[in-house]
């Protein structure tokens, strides 16, 4: 129900004022036509005074122009006369006209009309009995006949005009009194409006004060609800400037969809930009089949349907191939509802656990190998028992059957299993990391010297050998014979790998293993070692012959062909030793095995007291396009060249760094791995890469050694892996500082 609102005292007091306004306003309107009635009356009753007057001026006229006439005989002096007839007969007209409507005015005018015309009438008698010529008449005639009329009207003109004079007099003492009655009406309502207007103005001002104060109290409000508002604004825009740092620099990959625009990407962070590969505005307002192969985009839309419609959010592992190996991702995707509960965003993180899964490969494989050792090293301590007493019944019996050939022969044979049983057994002890080891300090680019005859021998003549030694190598800390022992093996296998024909490769260099490397590998402990690497142009490895080459009794040769402990022993030894070794090979590129032997501590401790201290790490602000195919090693390749301040573009092969060339990405390095999947090698992409755009800039880096692959690019670089950060930074500043550098040297 509407309540009325409740008159204020201005509001009253302001409608009395105007009603009392308008009281006044009405006096005075009619005050002002009664003046203005009474003017016309005495207007009206001037006139009728004035006709009387002249009416009786006529009159007076007639009688002096009849008498002049009778006087003189004279026709000229009967001009008064006819003219006071003419005018008595307009005058009494004008009279009649003035006073109809009034009965009393109309009557006395009518008798003096009457008594009027009757002495006209009896002038005109006597005048017109007068001669044309002669004497004159008496002029008293004129006296006798309508005298008696004359007298009437007279008489009763006096009467008019007595009454008029006093009906004037009287209604101009009543106009004064009107006017002055009006005047105080006037005066007192004038005063009354002034003084209702002066006080409604005193109120009107209070109220303009408090309206005023109430403005000024609300400004202050408004200015103090801006102040909230604009601190408001600003925890806002830090809270989300904060989550957008958050989300910016969050590990994981971060997507925002938006399910009513066909999953529109509305956000993406940075790591999503490294898992995808493009840059954010490749990215934010495109589509999955913008960007997508079709069946991965038709894969992506399914995957984010279900979820919206579900209205539940999903969790799952995928696995996706990445040039020639695979990453495994962890996806969360979330669906934000509206008000209404409709799918208003789509929330989805996808995390690359491709490293954490490879450390649990790598963790279950270390378990396998210790299994298999601890295995291997029961069964060699009992087998050896059991050859030690088949060895010494044997040399009995050939003892006691010495007269027999035949027996003794057999004794022969049987000792000369024993002896192979024996060597099988110290195989099994090397990979179980129980053989006895003899460690001393060994310089390998001497120890290469001593066995390359033999190396040569062994290989043949259609297998070129070619050696690379290290400058200033470090002494390692190891067994001599088990290093003969390695490099005949790897040699070995090298010349069975090439069939006979090709190229062997060995190469010594001092590395140092840092913290990235070893996190990617559970069994290296990060420092410095001497690195021994056997290099072939055989057919090369899957990664799932890699997977198994170190287990013992695993072999690709055929039947008969080879123990399958050839590696393991080496796996055995160099893990015994302290060392680590690490197979570089890809199906048609042939086969880097790489020892890695730890350097002798002591040594290394008088080399550090008067070596040079190592320069400083110095980063830079260019883009640079990282091409390699291993995500883990991607992976800690760009956490490397962030912190070093630069800003990366990443491909897994060389079919997609040239796409982002073809869709204007700009680089100002390419930093290419050379051995790739996918039918392009690093070099032939550096040569794209150029025809497009000439004088590009290249490094190139490769798990090979330098005389395992064909390098023919000039002057270009190579970063052999494993590097330290400080060689990755040295690397790039040469050449992006244009240093100056020997053609085709090894950086």
């Amino acid at each position: 129900m509407l309540s009325r609102a409740t008159p204020t005292p201005q509001k009253l007091l302001f409608w009395g004022a105007i009603l009392l306004i308008g009281t006044v306003s009405s006096l005075s309107f009619s005050s002002t036509q009664r003046l203005q009635g009474t003017a016309q009356d005495i207007e009206q009753a001037q006139d009728v005074l004035l006709g009387v007057s002249r009416l009786m001026s006529s009159l007076k006229d007639v009688e002096t122009g009849a008498r002049n006439y009778l006087i003189s005989g004279d026709q000229a002096d009967l001009e008064p006369y006819r003219d006071g007839v003419a005018r008595f007969a307009d005058v009494d007209a004008r009279l009649h006209e003035r006073t109809r409507g009034n009965p009393e005015l109309e009557d006395l005018v009518r008798r003096i009309d009457v008594a009027g015309r009757q002495r006209i009438e009896a002038t005109r008698g006597i005048v017109d009995s007068q001669p044309r010529t002669g004497p004159t008449r008496d002029p008293q005639m004129l006296d006798l006949p309508g005298k008696a009329a004359m007298d009437r009207a007279h008489g009763l003109a006096r009467d008019l005009v007595a009454r008029e004079e006093g009906l004037l007099r009287d209604r101009r003492e009543g106009v004064a009194l009107q006017v002055q009655l009006t005047n105080i009406a006037l005066g007192l309502g004038v005063l009354l409006s002034v003084a209702s207007l002066m006080w409604l103005f005193f109120l009107r001002g209070r109220e303009l004060d408090r309206r005023l104060a109430a403005e000024a109290e609300l400004r202050a409000l408004n200015a103090d609800l801006e102040g909230r508002v604009q601190a408001r604004t600003a925890e806002l825009r830090r809270s989300r400037e904060l989550l957008s740092a958050v989300l910016e620099n969050l590990p994981d990959s971060v997507f925002l969809k938006d399910p009513r625009d066909e999953f529109r990407y509305l956000f993406v962070n940075k790591a999503a930009e490294k898992l995808l590969g493009r840059p954010k505005d490749e990215l934010v307002g495109h589509l999955d089949h913008e960007l997508f192969a079709p069946e991965r985009a038709d894969h992506c839309r399914r995957a984010d349907r279900e979820v919206t419609d579900s209205r539940r959010p999903m969790a799952r592992e995928e696995r996706q191939v990445a040039g020639a190996g695979a990453r495994v991702l962890e996806i969360h995707k979330v669906p934000i509802v509206d008000g209404e509960g409709q799918p208003e965003f789509l929330l989805a993180i996808v995390r690359d656990i491709t490293e954490q899964r490879n450390l649990e490969d790598q963790l279950r494989r270390m378990q396998r190998m210790d299994a298999v050792g601890q295995l291997s090293g029961g069964i060699a301590h009992d087998f050896n028992n059991l050859l030690t007493v088949i060895m010494n019944s044997a040399e009995v019996l050939k003892h006691a059957l010495g007269d027999d050939p035949q027996m003794e022969e057999v004794a022969d044979d049987t000792i000369g299993a024993v002896q192979r049983g024996s060597d099988l057994v110290r195989r099994l002890l090397a990979f179980a990391r129980m053989q006895r080891l003899e460690p001393v300090s060994v310089n390998l680019n001497k120890r290469l010297s001593n066995i390359t005859a033999l190396l040569q021998r062994t290989l043949g003549e259609r297998i070129v050998l070619r050696i690379k030694r290290g400058r200033e190598l470090w002494n390692a800390l190891i067994d001599p014979t088990q290093v003969d022992d390695a490099i005949l093996n790897l040699a070995i296998n090298a010349r069975d790998a090439m069939k006979g024909e090709g190229a062997l490769s060995i190469e010594t260099r001092n590395v140092t293993l840092d913290e990235d490397y070893a996190a990617l590998h559970l069994e290296v402990d990060a420092g410095d070692y001497v690195m021994l690497a056997v290099s072939d142009t055989g057919a090369g490895m899957t990664p799932e012959i890699i997977s198994h080459a170190f287990e013992p009794f695993f072999t690709t040769k055929p039947p008969g062909m080879g123990t399958g402990l050839g590696l393991s022993q080496i796996y055995g030894w160099i893990k015994q030793s302290g060392g680590h070794i690490k197979i570089y090979s890809e199906p048609g590129h042939g086969t880097t095995v790489k020892l890695y032997l730890p350097r002798i501590e002591r040594e290394a401790a008088d080399a550090s007291a008067g070596a040079v201290q190592p320069r400083k790490i110095v980063g830079g602000r260019e883009t640079i396009l990282v091409v390699e195919d291993n995500p883990n090693v991607r992976k800690a390749l760009v956490r490397n060249l962030d912190s070093l301040g630069y800003r990366c573009l990443e491909a897994a092969n060389g079919a997609e760094a040239m796409s982002l060339v073809r869709l204007g990405a700009r680089f100002d390095l390419l930093f290419t791995d050379i051995v790739m999947p996918g039918g392009m090698t690093g070099y032939e992409l550096a040569a794209a890469v150029r025809r497009l755009r000439p004088g590009q800039k290249v490094l190139f880096t490769s798990g090979y050694t330098e005389l395992a692959i064909e390098h023919g690019t000039g002057s270009d670089p190579l970063l052999s892996k494993p590097y330290r950060k400080q060689e990755l930074a040295q690397a790039l500043r040469a050449i992006l500082d244009h240093e100056d550098r020997a053609p085709g040297s090894d950086v």
